[in-house]
């Protein structure tokens, strides 16, 4: 799509009725007219899967903007003055080669979903532990190798993906996430379930699939007090724990689970094998794992562009 015709959508919604939505995503923009900044009234805009290299400076001026989403294109930056738009409660950047997330990335105090997987990014700014309201964070695929204790503060935080980063450890204070209900931290390097998640007392469903992990500790499980879907397939366990309460499903590739775990703890339990099983552990379509990997399609572009 031409500049022309880009500014010809602009138009198009100043002349007409004037929507709250602005997609325009999958059209091949390089370089997004100023003349955006006329239309203040926006509330959704949604630019995914083109070739934005810089964000104009005037996106900062749509005030009224609750949902702001770039994935897909080349960015080496967000918009500089992003922590102006006061009223943003959705920012998705995913699949751009971010590298940083500027700290005023905290002023945007209105926030509750954030979505920057594979974003190259090595830190997180301590400013994320002022976002008071976030309830979804995605961080997949970066090159994340420690957290700011500054995460902690989150304490409205519900959904939590690490995956695929190169974690090995977490920061104390994490137990403090006394909201988060899923957290997914597959793909990291870390060698035993980090002692601080037994203090969230909200979750529900942990996973941890191809980490190095080789011991479970019985009290660790029982620590987990609410936990019903526990992810372990491609570890290096080499035993398991004997307690298993409360779990609906257990999934571990390199143990042979028999149903004689829950004649002798007089659990009730799904035992899901997937290796002897023979199921396919890269389907995320199964139905016994949908629940515990999650689809993080939520930071897709296309699930959001349900706007005109």
């Amino acid at each position: 799509m031409g500049d022309q015709e880009v500014i010809k959508c602009i138009n198009d919604n100043l002349n007409g009725k004037q929507s709250e939505v602005l997609n325009l995503s999958h059209r091949e923009i390089a370089i997004l007219p100023s003349d955006i900044q006329k239309l203040g009234h926006l509330k959704r805009l949604l630019l995914n899967d083109n070739k934005l290299l810089m964000p104009p400076q005037e996106l900062v001026n749509l005030s009224n903007l609750e949902e702001l989403t770039l994935d897909s294109n080349q960015l080496t930056m967000l918009p500089s003055g992003i922590g102006q738009l006061h009223l943003l409660s959705y920012l998705s950047a995913s699949h751009n080669p971010l590298g940083v997330i500027p700290s005023e990335i905290g002023d945007l105090h209105n926030l509750k979903q954030l979505w920057l997987s594979d974003t190259q990014l090595v830190s997180l700014p301590q400013e994320i532990g002022l976002l008071k309201h976030l309830e979804k964070l995605g961080l997949r695929n970066n090159e994340l190798s420690f957290l700011p204790d500054e995460i902690s503060h989150l304490h409205t935080l519900q959904w939590l993906t690490l995956a695929d980063n190169r974690l090995q450890d977490l920061p104390k204070p994490f137990g403090k996430l006394n909201n988060l209900v899923y957290l997914n931290m597959d793909g990291n390097i870390f060698e035993s379930i980090p002692l601080c998640l037994t203090d969230l007392d909200s979750l529900i469903s942990l996973s941890m699939r191809n980490n190095k992990i080789k011991d479970l500790d019985d009290d660790m499980i029982l620590g987990l007090s609410r936990l019903t879907k526990l992810d372990l397939r491609e570890n290096a366990l080499v035993d398991r724990p004997e307690h298993w309460k409360g779990l609906d499903y257990i999934l571990i590739g390199d143990i042979a689970l028999d149903s004689s775990i829950s004649s002798t703890t007089s659990l009730s339990l799904q035992e899901l094998s997937q290796l002897h099983n023979g199921l396919d552990t890269d389907s995320e379509s199964a139905s016994d794992t949908e629940d515990l990997t999650e689809n993080e399609g939520q930071n897709n572009g296309d699930v959001a562009e349900h706007g005109n």
